[in-house]
């Protein structure tokens, strides 16, 4: 397991002990097969036009599944975090960690079998496949909670964005920007 927090954040290339590095995705939605490309996707049926112009200017190249569910939809099962808890972490990431991967155009990941039917048990999930992306990112998923107050809210979002752990044992999560490619389904 990676302890640096200078080794966290993977810009586009991979060194190769981190080709090497396994991750695993929960198959919330039942939708993931074995050679799948998961990409993002621009949504041509968001109304009225302003809302849709303000999507392309955040998002030019699009969502991922969860970008989809948690930001155009408000569909989102906030057994994990809230809309406007990922709005909160995705404005944090726009003004102050830019180079990292958005949330809202990633699928997420755990490093290990046993994390991903951890995970899998709390959260549900049809299966668990391998995945891997070039640009990878890890944050404490236990930080993706309101805290308190504003200000502690504030430090937990800049706490998961610099990769560090928050107050409790730190659950690590991996993003992977799309595309993301799917392996091997596991269990």
């Amino acid at each position: 397991m990676l302890t640096n927090a200078a080794d966290i954040f993977i810009p586009v290339m991979l060194n190769e002990w981190e080709k090497e590095l396994e991750l695993y995705t929960v198959d919330r939605e039942g939708t993931l097969v074995e050679g799948h490309v998961c990409s993002l996707v621009k949504h041509a049926d968001i109304t009225p036009p302003v809302l849709a112009a303000h999507v392309e200017e955040l998002f030019p190249d699009g969502v991922s599944t969860h970008g989809e569910r948690y930001f155009l939809r408000n569909e989102a099962q906030a057994l994990i975090a809230s809309p406007m808890l990922e709005l909160l972490y995705e404005q944090v990431r726009r003004a102050a960690y830019a180079e990292r991967p958005s949330r809202l155009q990633s699928i997420f990941a755990v490093e290990t079998l046993a994390e991903a039917c951890r995970f899998q048990s709390q959260y549900g999930g049809a299966a668990i496949y391998k995945v891997s992306a070039d640009i990878i990112f890890r944050g404490d998923m236990n930080l993706l909670h309101a805290g308190n107050s504003t200000l502690v809210s504030s430090w937990f979002a800049h706490q998961y964005w610099k990769g560090e752990a928050g107050p409790e044992a730190p659950f690590w999560e991996w993003l992977l920007k799309c595309p993301v490619n799917v392996g091997e389904r596991v269990a």
